[in-house]
């Protein structure tokens, strides 16, 4: 029997306006409060995913920077796990197409070099905002993510450059076509989920799990059932083909699923 449910936000847990939908979030606290532990595992900053988590009504772990930091249900700091600074500084000065977009998690900061107006619907309603920073001189010593936006292909060039270049030092992963995000070597979510549910007392088998991009893949091979989205992107389908897959995130995907899978509980 599965104990715990985790689950990515953008294209999983939140529809295409970014919201959680009143069938999803009503099927969450069904779920418990039954007793099953919710985990959110997101590639977003946990400034950004407090807010999501207040509008959810749950206390709950928050998983963010795909797992590079983690925070409990009293919002204490649990783990975090930063880039080397000589290399967060490295991927800062890293030369790219100039239409690819630099970005930075440091601390409770998101950082830029340059506007980028149109990233921000992704956050509407948190209100989380990024600044500007000068890369020449801001200090790289509590960097927990660097991202790249732009397009598909030249972050392709971009992704295999790093791992020529870093190997298993970093761990260099898509959220969506159009980012490329890079964190420490040994962080993914499911690692970070391992660990939350070992503070509470359960094993991955025990955790079914959903997401939607190759920063999910990690999570969702470590839990005893993974799914992906109907929405997914084809690398993530391709690379886990035995897979369950659920409805897209527009759909209520995670809500379907879960309804069906713990039919006995919710009725």
């Amino acid at each position: 029997m599965f104990k715990a449910v985790v689950s990515d936000l953008d294209g999983t847990l939140l529809n295409g306006q970014h919201q959680v939908s009143p069938r999803t979030r009503d099927t969450l606290h069904r779920l418990v409060d039954q007793g099953i532990k919710f985990v959110v595992a997101t590639g977003r900053h946990h400034v950004d995913v407090r807010s999501i988590r207040d509008a959810l009504g749950l206390d709950i772990y928050l998983i963010t920077s795909n797992g590079a930091v983690v925070h409990d249900k009293q919002d204490q700091l649990i783990f975090n796990q930063t880039l080397p600074e000589s290399v967060a500084a490295e991927l800062i000065t890293l030369q790219r197409d100039p239409s690819v977009h630099l970005n930075v998690y440091y601390g409770d900061e998101w950082l830029v070099e340059e506007e980028m107006p149109r990233i921000l619907q992704f956050h509407e309603e948190s209100g989380f905002a990024y600044r500007l920073a000068d890369f020449r001189t801001h200090p790289t010593d509590k960097v927990n993510k660097v991202f790249y936006i732009g397009e598909h292909e030249k972050l392709l060039e971009i992704e295999a450059q790093l791992n020529q270049q870093y190997g298993d030092r970093l761990n260099v992963t898509f959220s969506l076509p159009d980012c490329l995000e890079v964190m420490h070597g040994g962080v993914h979510k499911g690692n970070a989920v391992r660990a939350v549910l070992e503070q509470n007392g359960l094993e991955m088998s025990q955790a079914v799990a959903f997401g939607d991009g190759m920063n999910d893949f990690e999570m969702l091979s470590m839990v005893g059932r993974g799914v992906v989205m109907g929405n997914a992107h084809d690398r993530l389908k391709l690379a886990l083909p035995e897979h369950d897959q659920t409805l897209s995130s527009d759909e209520d995907g995670v809500a379907v699923y879960l309804e069906r899978l713990f039919a006995t509980q919710l009725a």
